[in-house]
């Protein structure tokens, strides 16, 4: 394994490197191909979401039981025999054309001119295309020459994507068929290979609940990927921990409740204070910091009756509602469940189930969700088995990660600001980090020996971690790039754009992005927690920052008439979500706390 300092020589060190050829902010491209996932473009797809009933709810989501459902993953010998009988891919035969490798793998301005021509016209699926603010994926995968591929649910909205010219094929699969989705998500590729011609070049998803389907097809495939098991351990946070004790890496006390007359056994182990959370979760639902066994009790029946009572809406994990009204979504933030669905716009927020008529009387609305009876309960798609483990105190932070042949190429810190206790509702985040250089350098060194140890090689990472008093502790690893702010964080303040790198890990093309030797912007992100449950009331109040130069963007995530959640009676909602940048990372957090305080939220 490398070494931490082998990656903090571009992390840390200046060097000269050429700066990016594109607009750095994401949301003001070139051209306008790409946009702030808009509150009221969906409108029509939020109208149709009405109408959609369970069943094609069902066949659009990949099921808990689909993914164990999956055949495990081949022997060394099977994955040899396929490799060695799969034809070399159109992207890496144009590599081999290039010659010269250690240009190829250079990190400047001709190594990436070269990785784009290698990648260009390579056939690359997507194994289900995430909610509709997930779009710009696509587009900059069309800018990069790409012919994509989409796998995904029968009502999904990507289908629209092939009119646009914005990919190549759309393949409809029910993936709620847990007994053959493989089978009929393999049968689709080999179908969507036919129909374009030539060989594939890679097998890739941006979506959570995609990445053992991703791992298992790629493998078949003869294609690069991380091997399911190791993906397997990196999705079941009690395996997670069992991978970092074996690896002798620092490892919180944890333990898996089974049963709940476990719960004593499980608080003598730990001690408090603790957290109880899903083996596999989304969005924080289902976290929640209890001090004594009493809480804990006390929190494993209330998280049990969330989990069940939870709903996948526009592709998000919601807390659970009541009949009448559609709960806060957790729509473009990086923890959520980001399934396939139909329409549905990239909002954090949903309506009330009746909300299209109200919509289209205000058109700068949220979309509509499904009503109560059209949304899947989460433990359909989700393990609602728990566990305990130790609280972590101090700060948390974000790892972005590349990983190329094994080695890590690339990594960024993000602070995390504090949580919204007892629940870990995600509140904001600055890049870049402000802690200390020796303390950075702890956190990306244990980043990259947790993925390692589990057994990942290539890819994008997105890794949770918390510097404590006793040193870096890990939270999770996500075997995919993360959601919400992440990409336009890494390309704002370092240059380099995670979609790039994840759609040349996928190809087997070799990922050196160029890093900018200093800062190229200093950002601050905010998300609004609602301060009063209630029912929202006008919408417009962040509207006097929309046009602000120091304001990337600014948008309400709930629309009027829905109901909101405060602490003090659950996980709150997002109201809210906003992006600043100013000369220091410093002005750019007082300027966000300055706009929280000015803001108010009409609640009734």
């Amino acid at each position: 394994m490398l070494s931490f300092p082998h990656l903090s020589s571009f992390l840390f060190r200046p060097h000269p490197l050429p700066q990016a050829d594109y607009e750095l902010n994401p949301y003001r491209r070139r051209g306008g191909q790409e946009r702030v996932p808009s509150l009221a473009s969906s409108l029509a797809d939020a109208a149709r979401w009405t109408s959609l009933g369970s069943a094609s709810l069902t066949t659009n989501l990949i099921s808990d039981a689909s993914i164990g459902s999956l055949p495990a993953g081949l022997t060394l010998g099977e994955r040899e025999r396929i490799q060695l009988a799969t034809p070399m891919s159109p992207a890496l035969n144009m590599l081999a054309s290039l010659g010269a490798p250690d240009r190829v793998s250079a990190r400047d301005a001709e190594g990436k001119r070269l990785r784009r021509q290698a990648l260009r016209g390579a056939v690359v699926v997507f194994v289900t295309a995430g909610y509709s603010g997930k779009k710009f994926i696509f587009e900059k995968a069309r800018e990069l020459g790409v012919r994509s591929i989409v796998l995904d649910g029968p009502d999904s909205w990507a289908q629209s994507l092939v009119a646009e010219g914005v990919i190549e094929k759309f393949v409809p699969v029910d993936f709620g068929d847990a007994d053959a989705v493989f089978e009929r998500a393999l049968s689709g590729v080999l179908a969507a290979r036919a129909a374009v011609g030539g060989e594939l070049d890679g097998v890739c998803t941006f979506c959570e609940m995609a990445v053992p389907l991703v791992s298992r097809l790629a493998e078949r495939l003869g294609l690069p990927c991380n091997s399911p098991a190791a993906v397997d351990s990196a999705r079941d946070k009690s395996s997670t921990r069992k991978v970092m004790e074996a690896a002798g890496l620092p490892n919180p006390r944890s333990f898996l409740i089974e049963d709940a007359a476990q719960i004593a056994e499980a608080a003598a182990h730990v001690g408090f204070p603790a957290v109880i959370k899903p083996i596999f979760g989304a969005a924080s639902i289902g976290v929640v910091r209890v001090n004594s066994e009493e809480e804990l009790v006390a929190a494993y029946k209330r998280v049990q009756k969330e989990m069940s009572s939870a709903r996948i809406v526009a592709g998000a994990l919601q807390q659970g509602a009541d009949e009448a009204t559609g709960a806060a979504a957790a729509g473009g933030h990086e923890d959520e469940v980001e399934a396939s669905t139909s329409g549905a716009d990239a909002a954090k927020a949903a309506t009330a189930a009746n909300g299209a008529a109200a919509a289209a009387a205000a058109p700068a609305a949220a979309p509509a969700a499904p009503s109560a009876s059209a949304s899947a309960s989460a433990s359909t798609w989700i393990k609602t088995t728990l566990m305990v483990e130790e609280y972590l105190d101090g700060p948390e932070v974000d790892v972005d990660l590349v990983l190329s042949e094994g080695a890590p190429v690339y990594g960024s810190i993000t602070d995390n600001w504090p949580t919204v206790e007892p629940y870990f509702n995600e509140t904001g985040s600055n890049c870049p980090s402000i802690l200390p250089a020796e303390q950075q350098r702890e956190l990306v060194d244990l980043a990259v020996r947790s993925v390692h140890a589990l057994g990942l090689s290539i890819g994008v990472f997105h890794v949770e971690l918390k510097q404590t008093s006793r040193g870096a502790r890990l939270i999770e690893v996500n075997c995919r790039m993360g959601g919400g702010p992440v990409r336009a964080t890494n390309l704002l303040v370092w240059g380099v754009d995670l979609v790039e790198e994840h759609l040349l890990t996928a190809a087997g093309i070799p990922s050196r992005p160029p890093v900018a030797p200093a800062p190229l912007k200093f950002i601050a992100e905010y998300s609004l927690n609602a301060k009063k449950t209630g029912r929202i009331g006008a919408t417009d109040f962040l509207q006097k920052y929309e046009a602000h130069p120091d304001v990337l963007y600014a948008r309400p995530l709930v629309a009027a008439g829905e109901k909101v959640t405060a602490v003090e009676d659950g996980m709150p909602t997002w109201v809210a979500e906003l992006m600043v940048e100013k000369p220091t990372v410093e002005e750019a957090i007082d300027f966000v706390q300055q706009i929280e305080r000015e803001t108010v939220v009409p609640v009734v």
